[in-house]
């Protein structure tokens, strides 16, 4: 109770988000890690305008394309191509926050899972997680909405183990996934990637996710405590009302999650957002765009960066992202880049 009240103490008045961010709280492993590889962090965190101690400010948020080069630095100097899985090593629930205290106190693994999901902007508004079902399986999946991400695979190899670790302080230390999936080729060394996430591993995949028994959703929550539960609800609902990412960024974050299921059509979008199609568009035209100018923005990212990090086919890209066959994608991208996917692919792969 004691800390729910320090929270609301030290908690800063929420304003229009211009571009978007992530608190760091969950990165606060990056020292370490640096260091780890005899690499002194203060020139880095110097460089991108970051203290030391912002990492354990729970409410330091900085732009996500700040972030993107502090961790390009970071691989850069450390040449290693899993920074970002060995970053996973230092984070858990606490890193999230109010989100990550409010899983810890819910009824049972579904619901935690659900409220993560519905507060997840809260902590980061340039991405996103959902939670699905397939089948008797459950999948728990994160995709970036930003443009231009360099190391989105470094953030999804982080975000897969995250996801683990998050699970298994909801169910257990024994808790493993049935797959883990990673949207990038696989590297070389995989030892790291079966030691954290501890699963079957699928790189080259359409997204970043970890796949389970369904059944787990309804496992309770060990930690549970209704009236803690119940005040940290509270206290995120009133938050999330200040929290007014530009609005073309929810709807590229309910595009991207349609999109696996076949159908990110404007009426699909508008009632996952649970709206009207016509105030769908009043919305987006209000912001300066419009539905087919954020289906193709998102289109187009996810294709760069399924072109850049897998090995997945041109066709298999086609699919996934919604296309009659590859010619009409190739004619898409053409469109988004001046180039072909193959030549995208080659000039990516060579730089």
């Amino acid at each position: 109770m004691n800390n729910l009240r320090a929270s609301r103490a030290r908690s800063r008045p929420t304003t229009r988000a211009t571009v978007p961010q992530a608190r760091i709280s969950h990165l606060r492993g990056i020292p370490a890690v640096l260091e780890s590889f005899g690499v002194p962090s203060g020139p880095l965190l110097r460089a991108a305008q970051i203290r030391r101690e912002d990492f354990e400010d729970p409410f330091h948020s900085e732009p996500f394309d700040r972030l993107d080069r502090l961790l390009s630095d970071c691989i850069s100097r450390t040449r290693c191509e899993h920074f970002g899985l060995l970053l996973s090593r230092h984070f858990d629930l606490s890193a999230l926050g109010i989100i990550g205290q409010l899983a810890r106190h819910s009824t049972t693994v579904g619901k935690a899972l659900a409220e993560l999901t519905q507060y997840f902007s809260l902590h980061d508004s340039g991405g996103s997680i959902n939670l699905s079902v397939k089948g008797d399986m459950a999948i728990l999946s994160y995709g970036i909405q930003v443009s231009g991400v360099r190391t989105a695979n470094q953030v999804y190899d982080f975000t897969v183990a995250a996801m683990c670790i998050v699970m298994r302080e909801l169910c257990g230390p024994d808790w493993r996934p049935t797959v883990a999936l990673l949207p990038r080729r696989r590297p070389a060394d995989i030892l790291p990637y079966r030691e954290l996430i501890r699963a079957p591993l699928r790189f080259d995949s359409l997204q970043a996710a970890v796949a389970f028994p369904l059944e787990c959703l309804d496992w309770p929550v060990a930690t549970a405590d209704a009236l803690l539960h119940q005040l940290l609800a509270e206290r995120a609902a009133a938050d999330i009302t200040g929290v007014d990412a530009l609005f073309h960024n929810e709807v590229r974050r309910a595009i991207s999650s349609l999109l696996p299921s076949g159908d990110c059509s404007r009426s699909a979008t508008a009632n996952h957002l649970g709206m009207h199609v016509r105030t769908l568009g009043r919305r987006l035209q209000a912001t300066g765009t419009s539905f087919q100018d954020s289906l193709d923005s998102t289109r187009a990212d996810m294709a760069k960066q399924l072109l850049q990090d897998t090995r997945l086919s041109v066709a298999r890209v086609a699919i996934a992202l919604g296309f009659s066959d590859a010619t009409a994608f190739t004619r898409a991208f053409r469109t988004w880049s001046g180039m072909t996917p193959r030549a995208f692919r080659t000039l990516v792969t060579r730089s």
